[in-house]
Order: structure tokens, then sequence, then C-alpha cells
């Protein structure tokens, strides 16, 4: 079931994000775990929001974020 997608029309906001595998299946092993652990740091550092914790599991993760207000932002 899809959620709605939330519209956040202010700045430095804080998301719980979470993906999971199609139909639960285990996929992340300690390899892939760590693969992933080192996608999220390079993803958030392109984008310039900050991780403030996650948590891999066999099936599924999720991500807090903090994104700084635009001011906070450098180029």
């Amino acid at each position: 079931m899809r959620t709605r997608r939330l519209k956040v029309l202010g700045s430095d906001a804080t998301y719980h994000c979470m993906t999971r595998t199609v139909n639960g299946e285990r996929l992340f092993g300690d390899r892939e775990k760590e693969i992933l652990r080192k996608m999220i740091w390079q993803v958030a550092d392109f984008c310039g929001v900050e991780v403030l914790t996650y948590c891999v599991m066999a099936n599924h993760f999720h991500v807090l974020l903090r994104v700084p207000d635009a001011s906070e932002v450098s180029d």
C-alpha cells in the first residue's frame, strides 16, 4: 500500500525514511549491509543532508535524516 507523499513548505526538517525489499526477501547479508551503509553516507553528503541515525536489517532499512535550513547550505 502506497502512502501519500508529504509536502513540506518549511525547512530544517527531520525525516524518517524506510524501505523494504519486494516480498520481504532477505537480501542484505553482512557484505550488502556494509555497501548500503556506505551508500547512505555518500548520498547524504551529495544531497547536503545529515544522517542522524540508521538501522539496516536483512530485508529493510531505516534512516533518520535532517534537512538543514537553506541558509545553512553553502555552494
